[in-house]
C-alpha cells in the first residue's frame, strides 16, 4: 500500500530526492553459477555439508557462497565480520557479486568499518562487470558525492547502464535526469521513454507519472485515454494521488467500467 511520502513536487516533475544509499539491501541469494554437490546440499538445507563442500571447491563462487552463509548464519553462527573476509577473498578473485556485497558492507559499516570510499571502490569493480545493482549504487554515489566527487554526468552514465539492464529505480531516476537536464541534455522524449519502461514493469510510481505525462503532453503527445489507463493502474496499486488526478480528468474510480 502506498504510504503517501512527500511526493507532491515529484508529481510536478521536479527532480526526485535520490534514495538513501544506506537503506539498500544486501544481495544474499546464491548466484545461479554455483552448481554441483555443494549447491545440492545447500538446496537440501544441509548447510554444514554445503560449507564443507564449498570450501573444498576453492574457487570464487564457493568463496562467495561461504560469505553469504556466514552473513545469514546458515550452518554457522551469523558473523558479518567473517562474511566480509570471504567476500573480500572472492572479490579479489574478480567475483562481481562479492564485490557488490563488500561494497554494501562498507556502505553500511557492517562487518567492516564504514568507509564510503571503499564502498565506491568495490561498487565500481562490480559495475564494470555490469552488475546491475552496483551500477545503480555507483550512480547514486556520484549523484550525492558520497565516496566519490559529485559528478552528475557520471551519475547519469551509471544510471543508464543499470536502466538498460532493467533496473526499475534507475529507469525512474534517469527519466527525471532527462526531465531536468541533470547530467544529460534535457530531453522530455527520453524522459518519457525511461518512465514508460519502468511503468511497463508494473512500478506504481512510474505508472502514475506516465499517466501524468500523457495528461500534460510531457515528452509524448497528449492522450487522455492513455492518461486514464495508466493512472488507474497506479490507483489499483494504492497510489492515492492517482485517484486525485483521475478526478481532475473526470474519471473517478467510482466511474470505472
Amino acid at each position: 500500500m502506498y504510504k503517501g511520502h512527500e511526493h507532491a513536487r515529484l508529481y510536478d516533475f521536479a527532480y526526485p530526492r535520490l534514495l538513501a544509499t544506506g537503506t539498500l539491501l544486501l544481495l544474499l541469494a546464491l548466484l545461479s553459477g554455483c552448481a554441483g554437490t555443494a549447491m545440492e546440499s545447500y538446496r537440501q538445507k544441509d548447510y554444514k555439508g554445503a560449507l564443507r563442500e564449498f570450501r573444498a571447491e576453492n574457487d570464487p563462487e564457493g568463496e562467495f557462497a561461504i560469505g553469504v552463509m556466514h552473513y545469514k548464519g546458515e550452518g554457522v553462527a551469523r558473523d558479518p565480520v567473517v562474511a566480509a573476509t570471504w567476500f573480500r577473498l572472492a572479490a579479489g578473485h574478480g567475483h562481481a557479486g562479492a564485490q557488490y556485497n563488500l561494497g554494501l558492507l562498507y556502505l553500511k559499516g557492517e562487518g567492516v568499518a564504514r568507509d564510503l570510499n571503499e564502498a565506491a571502490h568495490w561498487f565500481r569493480l562490480a559495475a564494470e562487470q555490469k552488475n546491475v545493482k552496483a551500477c545503480y549504487n555507483l550512480g547514486l554515489m556520484y549523484a550525492r558525492g558520497e565516496g566519490v566527487a559529485r559528478a552528475r554526468g557520471e551519475a547519469a552514465r551509471w544510471m543508464r547502464l543499470a536502466a538498460e539492464q532493467g533496473h526499475v529505480r534507475a529507469r525512474i531516476d534517469l527519466a527525471f535526469m532527462y526531465l531536468k537536464g541533470d547530467g544529460v541534455a534535457r530531453d522530455r522524449g527520453e524522459a518519457f521513454h525511461w518512465m514508460h519502461e519502468a511503468a511497463g514493469q508494473g512500478d506504481g510510481e512510474a505508472e502514475l507519472l506516465v499517466g501524468l505525462m500523457y495528461a500534460r503532453g510531457i515528452g509524448v503527445a497528449k492522450d487522455r485515454g492513455e492518461a486514464v489507463a495508466w493512472l488507474r493502474k497506479a490507483a489499483d496499486q494504492g497510489f492515492s494521488p492517482a485517484e486525485r488526478y483521475l478526478k481532475e480528468l473526470g474519471e473517478s474510480e467510482t466511474e470505472k467500467p
